[in-house]
């Protein structure tokens, strides 16, 4: 029983000089910069022209800022189409083909990279 007590004492002293030990975190993956481009100081629906199922939008933006558009059947929350974008001028002109969609309500939905949305209503007869 002595021996086994002894052998006890030393396995923790082994352990507690073992776990004292100086260990340097050296992380194996570096983290990815995110380039959210240009703040955005204009986010704006200039102009909106539909014919038949292809719209014409213009849209208010700042150079080298990012944005999205979606296109969201009404009462939804899931865009049906998507496009992104980083603005190279104050003033860009995107055209959509909605004639793959159901005919319904949409809302066009443009946001910045900052999360500021416009919305502007459309009808697919």
């Amino acid at each position: 029983m002595k021996k086994l007590k002894t052998i006890l004492v030393i396995l923790t002293f082994i352990l507690a000089v073992a776990s004292c030990r100086k260990s340097d975190y050296v992380p194996t993956i570096k983290p990815n910069k995110i380039d959210l481009g240009t703040k955005s100081t204009s986010t704006a629906i200039k102009s909106i022209t539909q014919t038949d199922n292809t719209v014409v939008a213009q849209f208010q933006t700042t150079a080298g800022a990012k944005y999205a558009v979606q296109i969201i059947p009404f009462g939804s929350e899931e865009p049906v189409k998507k496009d992104a974008f980083t603005a190279t001028d104050d003033l860009t002109t995107k055209t959509y083909d909605l004639s793959t969609l159901p005919k319904r309500d949409y809302d066009l939905l443009f946001i910045d990279v900052e999360g500021k949305e416009v919305k502007f209503p459309l009808i697919i007869k």
